[in-house]
């Protein structure tokens, strides 16, 4: 944990889900701004987001939840909550729609009603919906490789998210949920170091709420089927992106599009990494936040 923040945990019930959440506290700064950070499928907040926080300063205080299906929010059934057993076993299907209801309602709950917006991944695209929906609650967001911007065509991507639910249902029907893991990480990170140590480490981290993570990849590809993505990015604003240098080609065509085409657009070539980039890379990350703070100072 950064050694300037100190984390308070909770929970509250949201729509048949027992919701968890922390808030780190900035003892240097306390005053500072607010942020809430949304992490990727697959993996729960706070790993996601403290090494970043390391090395941030400008906010007094970060709102990381564990979004619906990872970490440790669980669905209720009964009025109680599951265990991460059961939940493994009989976790409901969700939408994008439901994930960014949750946040919101987390958001009602706390009394937070203006703060920068920061999304990784699946937290992507559940914050360019909060940012549509709520767009005066949010001064700055940013973008870390969001899902719905892998590419610029927006056929070719309906095509491609149909191998990502191919995954997804791998990871639940088959003996072993490592081969539709592997698949997921040759879709989304082509270029990885493939090194054992480093495979390993990946698949690891990803195990831990399977079916949660396959869930949150249909989620997309339902979202991808559904919305109208160029209204999503008009409701933008304030924008700064990341792409890991080792992504997908077409991801940073789409990004650049962006940039050139969105007045408050700005995008960052995150150099020696991959769509893991919050892991690899979280100083350089930090260092464009604070940034961009002082930029407005």
């Amino acid at each position: 944990m950064a050694e300037h923040y100190q984390c308070q945990t909770g929970t509250t019930d949201i729509s048949g889900y027992r919701m968890f959440y922390r808030i780190y506290r900035n003892q240097r700064n306390p005053h500072g701004r607010r942020m809430l950070m949304l992490h990727g499928a697959g993996v729960d907040g706070g790993f996601t987001w403290e090494p970043t926080l390391h090395h941030l300063h400008s906010w007094g205080e970060v709102l990381v939840p564990d979004l619906r299906g990872m970490g440790a929010s669980l669905p209720l059934q009964n009025g109680q909550v599951m265990t991460r057993e059961q939940a493994e076993q009989s976790e409901p299907e969700f939408n994008i729609e439901q994930v960014v209801e949750d946040v919101s309602a987390l958001l009602d709950y706390l009394g937070w009603f203006e703060m920068d917006l920061a999304g990784y991944s699946f937290g992507g695209l559940a914050a360019m919906l909060l940012k549509q929906r709520r767009s005066s609650a949010f001064v700055n967001t940013y973008l870390l490789e969001p899902a719905f911007m892998e590419r610029t065509d927006l056929s070719e991507m309906c095509q491609v998210r149909e191998s990502y639910s191919h995954a997804a249902q791998m990871m639940r029907e088959g003996e072993s949920p490592e081969p539709g893991i592997t698949q997921f990480l040759n879709l989304i990170s082509p270029k990885r170091s493939k090194s054992l140590r480093v495979e390993h480490a990946t698949v690891h981290r990803l195990m831990h709420r399977v079916r949660g993570f396959s869930l949150a990849l249909d989620a997309v590809t339902d979202a991808v089927r559904r919305l109208d993505r160029e209204a999503l990015l008009a409701a933008q604003s304030n924008v700064i992106s990341f792409v890991g240098n080792k992504s997908l080609d077409t991801m940073k065509a789409c990004h650049q599009y962006q940039q050139e085409h969105r007045n408050s657009w700005q995008y960052f070539e995150v150099a020696g990494a991959d769509h893991s980039l919050p892991f690899q890379k979280p100083t350089r990350i930090a260092d464009i936040l604070e940034h961009s703070v002082s930029d407005m100072v």
